[in-house]
């Protein structure tokens, strides 16, 4: 080991001074901030402080690749985040090797600027794996054994990514040296002009403060002892530039092909072997987004900022003027041609809504429908359960097919005899659509055991990880691939990912146009589904089901048309020219599971173009349109059955036990006002519903009564809002419906139905 000049024993203040990889991290703060942004968005989910409602640090700690978590996917999630750490570092080498001089006096700098540049990433990895191992142990019940598989696979999947950046980095930099120390070869003079194109203003990028050629610094070197460096004030300054300048290129070029390589992924994103773990794609998206801005930066330098500014009112200004930037997202098998499109007015939303004829003619095929249920049931006057299901992805989804399950089960198969009416939002109407479609192949002999656990496992397999893939490749920056469904060409995105997983994960069950459902729902061999995803232009609600509902579009009966809002627009009518029925049903129930920024809006054929989002923005329980479906339906209801059941399959309870208060704090007075927008948003639509039912009951001229059935009943549960769900979660999933609530409730629905 050389010895450094001081002793490091006797003046610790000195060498905390001359210790490169602290002077290094005092350097990330001082210039070098935003590139630590990205790390401290990393540690706020590993340490749950990020994103822990929606389970995003359960995708880390228990990373799903073909299925199942192993040590192959925890293998790949360190190479990603090796690659994460890579980026850093060459971005962090643009920013700060000019500021340590010294660098360019040694062989492979950059692997030593690497090197030192680890105590950052060395600290996320040591609390990464306590974290993860923390979480295996008590939420997966893994073995010790099959921890420490995880933790070696992860440390090799990380050393991995460096080992290939090493093989790119060694012969460049030895022929980076080689060319620098002949300054009038042939080839160094090619070599200015590749560097006048990468660094098109290099006297003012090697112009920058700091320069301490004198200073001696106590770096990491060889077999990761101890060196001191020496003044390199006896180098030509051309000669130190030069070096900078072709590490920096060489650093350019290896984030150019990590980028090229990311978007080359994601033509294989359809083949499984390619559906990497959620957390993988979370950790691609920041290093793609890292990469970028240091490519932006070592091209324009101080300009980068303004540029991307410009560049991002560019992009919205052309994605309203013209196609390019629009990133549309469809119901797969709508027409969209531009003949096809409707305008989207006032006066056409009036005429639609307002269509005595549609209104008599929509009325008429529902009553025809419940007369068929009445006769399905065979009784005098039965009791009439409408289905309301709450949203929450994959909890939802799952909670509410293991519901519907034991409660068919329960009731001897006849739990559907009694349900005319599904409706709800997101997940929920996943799940409840799901186990509808298993109880028709049921009825058609098409399957044997309607509540065979194989169902369970399905709806509760992963949705998530092929979607956030899509969506880290290419479906946010690039998107260049097609599909052709019913004759339409539609770009390949994230919505599509997602829709394919589904049908994969449900034996294809829902892979099915919309018009299948037309017969089986007008003979009552199934329930009626109602979607009412939300049109973020205006707030209004698509009606959306396999049968016309323009008597639902009305409003209150008496009011003038100046007076009516017409919040709801019913889907078949409105779109009677673009073959509405031939529509993916897997493409209606996305559209109402629409959970902002996770999945695409869906885009409308219309002028101008509409989008529809989560249906759990309006109603998250199907309350809302419940209750103008029953009113509207208020003779016939009161005159052919015994009253209604609205059977709620909720995923938190509307009060939860243990639930506390807490005194604000100085800066809970500046985020609350905001928060409390969306941390009470599902409260308040319970206050509001709860008021709405209690109106509507005292309208109504039949007995209505409520029934829940509730997933989270306690507030220090925890399941995430996810489409993703680790092996704990289900398992509370399993066991939530023996809990002593929702026994009771299913003793009151057997009552109440006389079993």
């Amino acid at each position: 080991m050389e010895k450094p000049h001081v002793s490091t024993t006797n003046n610790i203040l000195w060498f905390f001074k001359a210790f490169f990889p602290f002077q290094l991290l005092i350097a990330h703060l001082k210039y070098n901030l935003l590139a630590l942004v990205y790390w401290l968005l990393l540690f706020l989910i590993i340490t749950d402080q990020l994103g822990s409602a929606f389970g995003v640090p359960l995708l880390f700690y228990s990373p799903e690749y073909l299925g199942q978590v192993s040590a192959l996917s925890f293998g790949i999630l360190g190479f990603s985040i090796g690659g994460f750490n890579m980026g850093f570092n060459t971005y962090s080498y643009m920013k700060l090797a000019p500021q340590f001089q010294f660098l360019a006096s040694l062989t492979n700098p950059f692997l030593k600027f690497c090197i030192n540049n680890s105590i950052i990433p060395a600290v996320f990895t040591i609390v990464f794996i306590v974290r993860f191992t923390e979480f295996q142990l008590e939420q997966e019940f893994a073995s010790g054994f099959t921890i420490f598989l995880y933790v070696m696979a992860y440390l090799s999947g990380f050393t991995l990514f460096h080992l290939l950046s090493a093989i790119y980095f060694f012969p460049m930099n030895r022929r980076v040296r080689k060319s620098v120390l002949n300054l009038d070869d042939e080839k160094n003079t090619k070599a200015e002009k590749i560097a006048s194109t990468f660094i098109p203003n290099k006297d003012k990028w090697s112009n920058i403060k700091g320069k301490q050629n004198d200073r001696i610094f106590i770096y990491f070197g060889r077999r990761m002892r101890f060196f001191s460096s020496r003044s390199n004030t006896h180098y030509k300054k051309e000669l130190l530039i030069k070096i900078y300048e072709r590490n920096k290129i060489n650093a350019t070029i290896f984030e150019t092909l990590t980028l090229l390589s990311f978007v080359l992924l994601g033509l294989f994103r359809d083949l499984p072997y390619f559906e990497f773990p959620a957390s993988v794609s979370i950790t691609l998206l920041l290093t793609i987004i890292l990469m970028l801005f240091s490519a932006l930066l070592s091209w324009f330098h101080r300009w980068t900022y303004p540029i991307i500014i410009l560049l991002i009112i560019g992009m919205d200004i052309l994605s309203v003027k013209t196609s390019f930037f629009r990133y549309t997202n469809y119901l797969y098998g709508l027409d969209y041609s531009e003949e096809k499109k409707v305008d989207y007015t006032l006066e056409r939303i009036e005429s639609v809504c307002n269509s005595d004829l549609n209104q008599l003619k929509t009325k008429s095929n529902i009553i025809n429908i419940l007369d068929n249920w009445k006769k399905k049931t065979k009784l005098n006057k039965p009791k009439l359960i409408i289905l309301n299901v709450s949203g929450g992805g994959s909890r939802s989804a799952l909670w509410t097919l293991n519901c519907l399950q034991n409660l068919d089960r329960e009731l001897n198969s006849k739990l559907f005899n009694h349900v005319q009416m599904i409706t709800g939002a997101s997940g929920g109407l996943v799940g409840a659509a799901y186990y509808r479609q298993i109880d028709l192949k049921h009825q058609l002999k098409e399957i044997s055991d309607p509540y065979a656990q194989e169902y369970r496992d399905r709806m509760g397999a992963d949705l998530l990880n092929r979607l956030s893939f899509a969506a880290s490749t290419n479906d946010i920056f690039f998107r260049y691939q097609n599909t052709v469904i019913n004759n339409h060409v539609y770009t390949k995105d994230r919505g599509l990912a997602f829709e394919n997983q589904l049908h994969e994960n449900t034996n294809n069950f829902l892979d099915v146009p919309l018009s299948y459902y037309v017969p089986y729902e007008q003979k009552a061999q199934i329930p009626l589904l109602i979607l009412t995803p939300t049109v973020v232009n205006d707030g209004r609600r698509m009606l959306i089901s396999s049968q016309p509902l323009t008597f639902l579009t009305q409003g209150i009966e008496g009011l003038s048309r100046v007076s009516k809002s017409f919040e709801n627009i019913d889907y078949l009518s409105f779109f009677s020219g673009s073959n509405p029925l031939e529509v993916r049903f897997s493409s209606v129930l996305r559209s109402s599971a629409t959970f902002p920024f996770v999945m695409p809006m869906v885009t409308m054929p219309t002028k101008p173009e509409i989008q529809l989002m989560d249906a759990g923005l309006r109603d998250n329980y199907g309350g809302k349109i419940t209750m103008e479906y029953l009113n509207e339906l208020n003779s016939w209801i009161s005159e052919n059955t015994s009253g209604v059941i609205i059977l709620q399959i909720r995923d938190t309870k509307k009060v939860l036990d243990n639930e506390s208060y807490q005194q604000i704090s100085l800066m809970d007075k500046f985020t609350l006002p905001f928060g409390n927008m969306y941390s009470n948003f599902p409260r308040t639509q319970d206050f509001d519903q709860e008021e709405l039912l209690k109106i509507g009951c005292q309208q109504f001229t039949f007995p209505v009564d409520l029934i829940s059935f509730n997933l989270r009943e306690n507030s220090k549960d925890r399941i995430s809002l996810s489409w993703h769900l680790t092996k704990q979660e289900k398992e509370k999933i399993a066991n939530a419906f023996q809990s002593r609530r929702n026994k009771h409730s299913l003793e009151q629905l057997k009552r109440l139905l006389q079993f």
